[in-house]
C-alpha cells in the first residue's frame, strides 16, 4: 500500500472536484449523449474526490491528525453481499490513515462529513446541468439512489457506523 502525502491527495481531490465543475458547465456544448456521459462522469468525480477531502477538512478544523492518504477496498466490500463485496473489492478507494482514532463529536463530525459529501456534493453537477432536463433528471434520480444506497450501507458498514460508534465511546 503506497502512501500518498496528504498535500498530493488533498491537491488531486480539489483539482479533480475543480475539473468537474468546470467540465459540466461547458457540457452544454456537446451533443447528446456525449453531453450526458461527460456529465455522468463529472458527477461521479464530485462523489468519489468530495469524500475524503470532506473528511480530512472537517478533521483538521476540530484538531484530528491525519498520516497519509492510500488506496484501499471500500468497507462495503465486507458486506456479505457477493455483488456487491466483488464490485467494491478493488483497491482504488482514496482513504485516509488516522493518526490516532478519533472519539466523541469530534470523531462523529470527522466521520459523517465524508458520507454527507458524497451524497450531496453530486448536486451540483445536477444544478449546473438544469439547462437539459433530461441529463438533470437523470442526474437527481441517481443522487437520490446514491444518497439513499450510501445512507443505508453506510449505516451498516461504513463512515455513518463509525460516526455513529464515536459518540458511543467516551473522549
Amino acid at each position: 500500500m503506497p502512501k500518498i502525502p496528504l498535500v498530493v491527495g488533498n491537491i488531486v481531490s480539489i483539482s479533480m472536484l475543480i475539473i468537474a465543475i468546470l467540465t459540466a458547465r461547458h457540457a452544454y456544448l456537446l451533443g447528446q449523449p456525449l453531453r450526458l456521459i461527460v456529465l455522468l462522469i463529472c458527477w461521479f468525480t464530485m462523489l468519489y474526490f468530495s469524500h475524503c477531502l470532506a473528511h480530512y477538512i472537517v478533521g483538521r478544523a476540530l484538531g484530528i491528525g491525519f498520516r497519509y492518504y492510500f488506496l484501499s477496498k471500500s468497507m462495503l466490500s465486507k458486506a456479505g453481499n457477493p455483488l456487491l463485496s466483488k464490485l467494491f473489492s478493488a483497491k482504488v478507494f482514496l482513504t485516509l490513515k488516522l493518526a490516532k482514532k478519533p472519539r466523541g463529536w469530534r470523531g462523529f463530525a470527522m466521520f459523517i462529513a465524508g458520507p454527507l459529501a458524497s451524497m450531496f456534493s453530486p448536486l451540483l453537477i445536477v444544478w449546473i446541468s438544469s439547462y437539459d432536463p433530461t441529463s438533470s433528471t437523470l442526474l437527481l434520480a441517481l443522487t437520490i439512489g446514491n444518497a439513499l444506497f450510501t445512507g443505508y450501507f453506510s449505516l451498516k458498514h461504513g463512515c455513518i457506523r463509525k460516526a455513529l460508534d464515536c459518540l458511543r465511546s467516551t473522549n
